[in-house]
């Protein structure tokens, strides 16, 4: 196998020299970007070390096409798709024939994405350059290749940086789940790991309603293990005029569900249950089973790390959620996992909140609003 490198401006001229050089069967094998560290050459156009290969022990000799030739190399047209899951992997030098047939038939078909033919000849930095902005914002790799091939799918990508970040705002906004609305029923639990904010974040909403909406509410917990935790919820319901009742079997909450219904909205808090506490969880269930149609949020901290927050969101699956609440986003700067949660929980975000604040420091979300405040720090 004869493999040579080239550093080139763009794609074109490296498939000019690698046509001339090795023959219209090379293939490339990998492709990188070469430009200046940092935000300051972020944008600036890179340079691209390409390699490529072929097997010279298969293919007939090729005479070399003349240097002066000016026309450009006819490439096969290919979907406007974008991959980078093979730009660094190495060509085998063993295996046998049918192991090297398949791996150059791979690697052709790379190359049949990579060109896009006739489309944009510098969409590959551009969107390699996003892929480095979104990884370093801590979205996971899987999510990250979904975006960039949504943008790399859409028809005529700018150069304008400002025009590329617009792009990525739509494609991340319509790869979030959307709802019908921060509140759809009159019952609202709020369940999730422990120390995460449910019952703060429970006195945010209900003070916005109260106060704001003039709603005229009710509010129940089922959190007598955690020292204070009802005397903190009392303690919101005194201030903002509302009846707190504390339950402690599924019978008590059906029975204040029936007392309370004349009420425009019940909110209910839990008792926070680690995703390794599978009793906890089953006996939270128990309680939830017995409630009308409601709205069940599972809250999580921003500040959580991605593959706990995956962990949270298949433990509590039994507890059919519906809804998502994001915590302590003034405690982070990379917001990415808010992204790779909300596609793995696979339902909409409610709200996030920004701080300690009551009724402040809450903010309802469309997916539009995550998809900017994850891109916020960008550009």
């Amino acid at each position: 196998m004869n493999i040579k490198r080239y550093v080139v401006s763009d794609m074109h001229e490296a498939v000019a020299l690698i046509k001339r050089d090795l023959g219209p069967e090379a293939v490339i094998i990998s492709s990188r970007q070469i430009r200046p560290g940092g935000w300051k050459g972020f944008f600036t156009r890179p340079q691209l070390e390409v390699t490529a290969a072929v097997d010279d022990r298969h293919q007939p000799a090729v005479e070399p096409l003349p240097r002066h030739d000016p026309s450009p190399p006819r490439v096969p047209a290919a979907p406007n798709t974008f991959r980078s899951s093979w730009s660094n992997q190495p060509v085998s030098q063993g295996g046998g024939q049918d192991h090297i047939a398949r791996e150059l038939a791979e690697l052709k078909d790379l190359l049949r994405r990579a060109l896009k033919g006739g489309g944009n000849r510098e969409m590959c930095g551009e969107l390699e350059q996003w892929r480095r902005v979104l990884l370093d914002l801590e979205v996971t790799g899987d999510v990250t290749e979904r975006v960039l091939q949504g943008i790399a799918e859409t028809a005529g990508l700018s150069s304008d940086p400002q025009a590329i970040k617009q792009q990525m705002l739509r494609q991340m906004a319509d790869m979030l789940p959307a709802g019908e609305g921060p509140i759809s029923h009159k019952v609202c639990a709020f369940i999730g790991p422990t120390g995460v904010g449910k019952t703060t974040t429970l006195a945010k909403i209900a003070a916005q309603m109260a106060i704001f909406e003039q709603k005229r509410l009710a509010l129940v917990t089922l959190d007598t293990y955690r020292i204070g935790a009802v005397e903190q919820l009392r303690t919101y319901g005194e201030i903002m005029g509302l009846p707190v009742e504390v339950v402690m079997s599924p019978r008590e909450l059906k029975l204040a569900m029936e007392r309370f219904w004349d009420r425009d909205t019940i909110l209910i808090d839990t008792v926070g249950r680690s995703s390794n506490n599978r009793v906890g969880i089953t006996e939270l269930k128990g309680f939830l089973e017995v409630l009308p149609a409601s709205d069940i949020f599972l809250v999580l901290s921003s500040t959580t790390k991605t593959k706990d927050l995956f962990k949270a969101v298949e433990a509590y699956r039994p507890l059919n959620y519906n809804k998502l609440i994001f915590t302590k986003l003034d405690e982070t700067d990379n917001l990415g996992a808010l992204l790779n949660t909300a596609c793995s929980a696979g339902c909409p975000v409610a709200y996030v909140t920004t701080g300690q604040g009551v009724p402040d420091d809450i903010q309802a979300v469309e997916p539009k609003d995550l998809a900017k405040l994850i891109l916020g720090a960008v550009g």
